[in-house]
């Protein structure tokens, strides 16, 4: 078997299903076996005990060590009595995996409640905001050459980038910008490294929300060395569909306008959605930031006290 597609996020994201999915009896024993033998190889070989992992992952680290012991892992193969010994394990770990969830979804709680408290300032600030949204993330058949470390770096280096807003050069993908906001994310089935972002621009010197979108995605590309790729939300077909169900929260939202503002709110705080635990992490650095947003209250912020 080739793994030379399977990357180090991809190969945690793997067993962290697969735990899961033996914990919530959706998978039969033979599948089980099989990604065993699929899963154990490449997940030992990426793995670094100075990376943080998910509850699912170390409960999948521990229990097979404590099944195979010592034996390189190139030599293990997961048989009948080993996958039930496996299975058998993963129970004890239950509530620990619980707690992280619950924690989880505590957070996001929060998170929720400081992004719609800050966004809710810009919207009562501006008369009109662009709001822009898109997904930045990495080509599939590029994926496999990015670690966690890699991705962290990216995005450390995207949000320099976008702090330094008030200052960047006129035709700036980021001039005009008043805020932002971003969470990231590692997909359940794919293992894919993403952010969801959200930029707000001053309605009265930004307008053209698809091509501010298009720029700010080939940034994206750009810091990636050409490894990322993006999703706009920003497509006028995309909109159209938005807009004939009275959803549409992106492009030009007007402070006077309730159901424009109401929208804006649950488009954006997508970003925190307590119910995407799927969506979370299965490895991360050590003070790996995981969301964020600006600073209302800034000297610079015309109409605020200095």
């Amino acid at each position: 078997m080739s793994y030379s597609h399977l990357n180090q996020p991809l190969a945690a994201a793997n067993v962290h299903s697969l735990v899961t999915d033996i914990l919530a009896n959706t998978i039969c024993f033979n599948e089980v076996l099989n990604k065993l033998n699929g899963f154990y190889y490449p997940f030992m070989t990426h793995f670094d005990s100075e990376l943080f992992y998910s509850r699912p992952v170390l409960s999948f680290f521990s229990s097979t060590q404590a099944i195979v012991g010592d034996t390189y892992p190139e030599n293990v193969i997961w048989d009948h009595d080993k996958t039930q010994r496996f299975i058998d394990m993963l129970p004890c770990y239950k509530n620990d995996i619980e707690n992280e969830r619950n924690a989880f979804i505590y957070q996001e709680s929060q998170n929720k409640n400081k992004l719609g408290c800050y966004i809710n300032n810009l919207i009562r600030h501006y008369s009109r905001l662009l709001f822009i949204r898109i997904d930045l993330k990495y080509a599939k058949e590029t994926s496999h050459h990015v670690t966690i470390e890699d991705f962290n770096y990216h995005m450390s280096k995207f949000r320099e980038l976008i702090g330094k807003a008030k200052n960047c050069k006129p035709k700036s993908c980021f001039e005009h910008l008043q805020g932002n906001a971003w969470a990231i994310e590692q997909g359940g089935e794919e293992g894919g490294l993403h952010c969801h972002l959200l930029l707000m621009y001053d309605g009265s010197e930004r307008q053209n929300d698809w091509y501010i979108a298009k720029e700010v995605g080939e940034k994206w590309k750009e810091v990636t060395a050409g490894l990322g790729e993006y999703y706009s939300y920003h497509d006028k077909e995309r909109k159209q569909q938005y807009k004939q169900h009275d959803k549409l929260g992106i492009g030009m939202i007007h402070q006077n306008n309730p159901i424009e503002v109401e929208n804006a709110l649950a488009s954006a705080l997508y970003l925190t959605k307590p119910s995407k635990n799927e969506q979370q992490l299965k490895l991360w650095l050590p003070n790996m930031r995981t969301f964020g947003h600006g600073i209302y209250r800034t000297k610079k912020r015309r109409g605020l006290p200095e």
